[in-house]
């Protein structure tokens, strides 16, 4: 079985990014400049699960 590689990214994207809301939930940020950096790799993680999902768009739309 062949994986596609973009597909394998899109998914370890949002596992990493699900891994981030349960620690946050948790509370395991130990501190404020923790809990920013925390939030800002999430919403990181965000943005490029966004970019990834509008260059695929674009592709299906050139088909």
């Amino acid at each position: 079985m062949v994986v596609n590689p973009v597909s394998e990214l899109i998914g370890k994207l949002k596992e990493r990014r699900l891994e981030l809301a349960l620690s946050l939930a948790d509370g395991y940020a130990i501190n404020i400049e923790s809990y920013h950096r925390m939030v800002g790799t999430y919403q990181g993680l965000g943005e490029a699960l966004d970019i990834l999902d509008d260059i695929l768009t674009e592709k299906d739309e050139d088909l």
